[in-house]
């Protein structure tokens, strides 16, 4: 292994950053959590567009408008609703305690996560629910088969009442037959209404179990949305109160002074690359009308660090920066942070 790499995954591996190390999960899950919002906001359109569409007609363009209405107030409910719950995540992390205005707000967010689910799954149901087509094409299937076989056998029991019998054992041999054909057309009649049901009851039972799928998947929708903004959150909250432990450790005090001393070295980022350098007697001057708490002897160290770092270059009868300003002020952070 080359030591470039090894230094690599050294840091990568034994120094622990939490807004380096986690900020392609909390970006991933946050802009993944959009997603969820948008197959709530399809699934919400068929639930309030299937009750709007009872509404008697009373203007042209009637379906247009409540579907574009639908589909923004939707917009707007679901974006609320992570405003509602990253505002009182980065909250409880704050504050760390429950508190009344925490409770109400609890019951705000929790209202919107149920009203979300409750259309959002409707929705869904009304997306895939065909019962009604189901039981509508069960019915007329049913009534043509029962319709065939009543008119085949009626006509065979027709023909056999209208023979004339004349003998008593005549008319007991075309009784027989009648009934023995009434008997055929009435097991054939329920054997095809037992098949019919069967398979409209298969139907149906299939329909349930994507209803529960459907379910399962409108909740981890919720569940997607809810670990995308509350992880951003968190991930926000944390950074920050790191960054604000750092900022009281001497290191970072150290980098403070080296940035503003930086700043005056390169005359508030007017010096361009190749520019000659500030002469040092200049800029202790400068630090002094500043009032910068550091000494000649901390100057003559970010001097010194300059030229370690490359961030000036030459000799001392002519020296020059070597790159720009933004370039040079964040090689000092990434060095001493």
């Amino acid at each position: 292994m080359k030591l470039d790499k090894f230094f690599q995954l050294r840091n990568e591996l034994e120094t622990f950053n939490f807004e380096k190390n986690f900020n392609p999960l909390s970006r991933t899950l946050y802009y993944f959590s959009f997603l969820g919002n948008i197959f709530l906001i399809l699934f919400s359109y068929f639930f309030i567009k299937d009750v709007t569409n009872t509404i008697p007609v009373l203007f042209p363009g009637q379906g247009v408008f409540f579907s574009i209405f639908i589909i923004l107030f939707m917009t707007g409910y679901e974006l609320f609703k992570r405003f509602a719950f990253e505002q009182l995540t980065s909250t409880i992390l704050r504050i760390k305690k429950i508190t009344f205005n925490i409770a109400i707000g609890v019951l705000v967010t929790l209202s919107l996560v149920v009203g979300s689910f409750y259309l959002g799954l409707n929705g869904a149901h009304r997306l895939i629910d065909n019962s009604e087509t189901i039981e509508a094409v069960t019915d007329q299937t049913l009534t043509t088969k029962t319709d065939s076989i009543a008119k085949y056998y009626d006509k065979e029991i027709e023909f056999y009442r209208n023979q004339r019998s004349t003998t008593r054992a005549d008319r007991k041999y075309r009784d027989s037959i009648v009934t023995v054909l009434q008997t055929t057309k009435d097991t054939k009649i329920k054997e095809i209404e037992s098949k019919t049901e069967n398979k409209s009851a298969t139907k149906i039972e299939e329909l349930k179990q994507n209803d529960f799928a459907f379910a399962v998947m409108v909740f981890f929708l919720e569940l997607i949305i809810l670990i995308g903004v509350a992880f951003n959150a968190y991930y926000i909250w944390t950074s920050y109160d790191d960054m604000k432990q750092l900022m009281t450790t001497p290191k970072f005090k150290q980098l403070e002074v080296h940035l503003r001393l930086l700043k005056l070295y390169y005359q508030n980022g007017r010096k361009k690359e190749q520019d000659p350098v500030l002469a040092r007697t200049k800029l202790i001057a400068l630090v002094a009308s500043s009032k910068i708490p550091c000494n000649q002897t901390d100057i003559n160290n970010f001097i010194t660090l300059c030229s370690e770092l490359e961030i000036t270059t030459g000799n001392r009868r002519k020296k020059v920066y070597n790159m720009s300003y933004e370039k040079a002020k964040g090689l000092l952070e990434n060095q001493e942070l």
